[in-house]
């Protein structure tokens, strides 16, 4: 159990470069040539120059359970389910999604009591009804059959209107939208059964469609050069309502969020799908699989002190490396780039004293072996050394 919780502290001080969270979901890419800068699955969608995948890392602590990023939640989850249930935590927080000058960081399950503190003219319940304003964007909070919802419009050149759920149940709903004269009611336009799109802060963070987010781990930010936010928008083509209005500022906007027919059966459906089935995984068994992942594939000795990768993420040790200039799996470049997390978790593995075979029964970690071995009495050359 010691040694199990050793291997724990060791992953959680792992941590993504981008966003600073646990390399706790795949996949897991080195973003530097030299290893020491990884980034995790959550930072996918932020693009580098310099990508190679860590295999060897992934196939270790794919037999491990992580922490939950999220303060207040204490489960622990299964390698393979970190993502999911990170999505559906009840614990999960966002940046305040209203403005952005807020700076608020608010669990989910409390937004709505957040927007009545701070927020209130943004608040709709049922339906949003606002005036069209041109040269402008807005965000607001609109609670519909329980659920959350986050529209935002956007209207500089063309009219923008993007609809999230904030609960994850996108799927299981659609909205409608009717353009309407202010003065005159007996004119209007209904689009309908619009899709609704689940809400990621990350892709769709409204100040990276503003251009003035600068935070490292959003793909749009300023950081990451303002690449264009495509999200599913719906943009209004006014070519053939203008002369319907006539002035657009007479124009409103009402968007009225419904379940689809069968989201009874939709809802249960990614109810069940989002249970987390937790797995355990004994100690001995964890030492036994991380040892036979911590062989190197060339020489089958284990990989103690420097470990190498190719361009692709093969792994070679320190004594392999010196003889090889390219990966013999796939032809690519062994350079200088190091595996540094398959060497933090390989310093405290328990390995065998080399001589083992002779008789040996020392076992410890890398330092303490490497001390060992240097007057272990079962070395036959040590103890010829000594008859002289």
């Amino acid at each position: 159990m010691a040694e199990s919780m050793e291997f724990q502290d060791v992953l959680k001080s792992m941590k993504c470069c981008l966003c600073q969270n646990v390399l706790s979901v795949p996949p897991i890419i080195a973003i530097s040539e030299d290893g020491k800068h990884l980034k995790c699955g959550r930072c996918k969608n932020v693009k580098k120059p310099f990508n190679a995948r860590n295999f060897a890392f992934e196939n270790i602590v794919k037999f491990f359970s992580f922490p939950c990023i999220y303060e207040d939640c204490n489960e622990m989850i299964p390698w393979k389910d970190v993502e999911r249930h990170e999505d559906i935590c009840e614990k999960k927080t966002i940046s305040c999604p209203i403005y952005y000058e807020c700076g608020d960081i608010v669990q989910v399950q409390n937004l709505e009591e957040h927007m009545k503190q701070n927020h209130r003219k943004n608040m709709n319940f049922g339906y949003l009804t606002s005036k069209l304003k041109q040269h402008w964007g807005e965000v607001h909070f609109v609670k519909s059959n329980n659920q959350q919802f986050l529209v935002m419009i956007k209207n500089y050149d063309t009219p923008e209107v993007y609809v999230a759920s904030l609960n994850g149940i996108n799927e299981c709903f659609t909205y409608n939208l009717k353009l309407s004269s202010i003065s005159k009611d007996k004119y209007s336009v209904s689009i309908e059964n619009e899709p609704i799109n689940k809400y990621d802060d990350r892709d769709h963070c409204f100040s990276c469609i503003d251009e003035t987010c600068d935070l490292k781990h959003h793909p749009h930010s300023s950081v990451n050069g303002n690449i264009p936010v495509t999200v599913n928008c719906k943009k209004i083509d006014l070519t053939h309502i203008k002369p319907l209005f006539g002035d657009i500022s007479k124009i409103k906007y009402t968007i009225k969020i419904h379940p689809k027919k069968d989201f009874e059966a939709n809802n249960k459906k990614m109810v069940n799908e989002n249970l987390t089935v937790k797995s355990q995984t004994n100690n001995s068994t964890v030492v036994d699989l991380l040892k036979k992942q911590l062989q190197c594939p060339i020489c089958m000795e284990y990989m103690i002190g420097y470990i190498y990768n190719c361009e692709k993420g093969h792994v070679v040790c320190n004594v392999c490396k010196i003889q090889l200039t390219e990966c013999p799996y796939c032809r690519t470049k062994i350079g200088e780039s190091r595996n540094f997390p398959l060497e933090n978790l390989a310093e405290i593995v328990p390995f065998a004293c080399r001589f083992s075979e002779d008789g040996c029964e020392f076992t410890g970690e890398y330092k303490l072996l490497c001390e060992h071995e240097k007057s272990c009495e079962y070395d036959t050359f040590t103890g010829l050394k000594d008859l002289f």
